[in-house]
């Protein structure tokens, strides 16, 4: 796309329709947890982030120089926030999946087969058209670094963090 103007903006957000800018609030995460549970897990996303993912770098010499070729992927872990709805039973959602992957009763450590799930990130038009899908593969929660801050002087709502790590993440391309 040729730009008549360089230094104009009028191809942003234009009548014709180009340059719409993906919003923030316009996502969606979808784990294949039992139905109630995937349920409020979705009423209750406040933030999380998409995937990053990176290789590692092989180095080779020779001689006087050097060259890099990539070496092994790795997919990051990403944070996830809830807010803790207590008549839908947020952190109860969470601690069910969570206590599949460790149970602090009996000290056991689950099976990969019970506690991985897939998932997908699902980033929309404002419209509600135009999907973005992410696939996670082998998703489950690895921590939750902050259930929750109490706060005797405040009213805040209680929100629920966790992270989550994944095997893999692949991009749905048009």
């Amino acid at each position: 796309m040729a730009l008549t103007n360089p230094q104009a903006s009028d191809h942003i957000a234009a009548e014709a329709g180009t340059f719409e800018p993906q919003r923030q609030n316009n996502w969606s995460l979808e784990i294949t947890l039992d139905e109630a549970d995937k349920d409020v897990i979705i009423a209750s996303l406040v933030s999380s982030a998409l995937p990053p993912e990176s290789n590692d770098e092989v180095e080779l010499q020779y001689q006087n120089e050097k060259r890099y070729v990539a070496g092994q992927a790795t997919f990051e872990t990403i944070p996830l926030t809830l807010v803790d709805y207590v008549d839908v039973e947020t952190r109860n959602a969470i601690l069910r999946w969570r206590q599949q992957v460790y149970n602090p009763e009996t000290g056991a450590i689950g099976l990969a087969k019970d506690y991985k799930k897939r998932g997908n990130i699902v980033m929309t038009a404002p419209d509600g058209s135009t999907e973005r899908v992410c696939r996670l593969i082998g998703l489950w929660p690895s921590a939750v670094p902050n259930p929750g801050t109490l706060d005797m002087s405040g009213s805040d709502k209680v929100m629920i963090e966790v992270t989550l790590r994944y095997d893999k993440a692949i991009w749905k391309t048009l």
